[in-house]
């Protein structure tokens, strides 16, 4: 028997809302076999990221050596990257093997506290987003990665140009849910672009809702589905776990990961 096989780099979550934790769920739940290169070690929880651990500079190549060397993954993502070194190495294996990269740029916690310095974002800017199948950044963090201020969708609009004309993606999709009132995701192209348009669903607990959409864009991939109806499935996998969203912990639960789309 085989699988499709999707790999995320990211941070590992003890409580499992979020990072690597909430992908390879995700993976799991759609039939795509996850694996998985840790980049940070963290303490948190519902209540917050009390303390970031990186793990060694060498040690992240020492991953995906191993996972190369053995089984070449259909996609691969990243999430939570924290240092120049970090990107540089993913990098390396973007260009030496040409398979769908999904960026999901985690640059602010979730409490707004800076993750990536601006001398890293630049670098990731410059030379890993135009390797990028697609990039998911929610408005603070396009905001981060164009230098242009969004308040409104023609403002969206300017940061996608940004986007695909000088950093170079191949595509991008911009999650937005203060501009208009409703949980609004675009996605940009070349050549098209598409918006998809639900309520906000009205719960607390929406830990690794970004990673969640990001892993489901990756897994479709993975399976031969174009990114359009990845996009689709995204937004139906996402939408359905914070409305099905499990109240686990003292402050802000996750998303539930299990959800069964069809």
């Amino acid at each position: 028997m085989t699988l499709p096989v999707a790999l995320t780099i990211s941070g590992y979550d003890p409580t499992g809302g979020s990072g690597v934790n909430a992908d390879l769920k995700t993976f799991q739940n759609l039939n795509v076999y996850g694996m998985s290169a840790i980049t940070n070690l963290t303490a948190q929880n519902s209540q917050g990221i009390q303390e970031i651990l990186n793990i060694p500079d060498d040690f992240l190549e020492k991953q995906l050596k191993s996972i190369f060397e053995d089984s070449i993954p259909f996609t691969m993502k990243s999430g939570m990257i924290t240092s120049i070194h970090m990107i540089e190495t993913i990098t390396k294996y973007v260009k030496n093997y040409h398979i769908p990269f999904v960026v999901d740029p985690y640059i602010f916690s979730r409490e707004g506290e800076r993750i990536l310095s601006q001398e890293a974002t630049a670098i990731l800017t410059k030379e890993l987003l135009h390797h990028a199948a697609v990039v998911t950044p929610n408005l603070k963090e396009a905001e981060a990665l164009t230098g242009i201020d969004i308040q409104s969708e023609k403002d969206i609009d300017t940061a996608a140009k940004i986007f695909l004309r000088e950093i170079g993606v191949k595509a991008v999709i911009i999650n937005d849910s203060n501009i208009t009132g409703k949980a609004c995701d675009y996605l940009f192209t070349k050549n098209n672009s598409l918006t998809l348009t639900e309520e906000i669903v009205d719960t607390k607990n929406k830990r690794g809702s970004g990673s969640t959409f990001s892993a489901v864009i990756t897994a479709e991939i993975a399976k031969g589905n174009s990114l359009e109806n990845a996009f689709k499935k995204a937004k139906r996998y996402v939408t359905l776990g914070l409305q099905n969203s499990l109240d686990i912990g003292k402050k802000d639960g996750p998303i539930n990961h299990f959800i069964d789309i069809e």
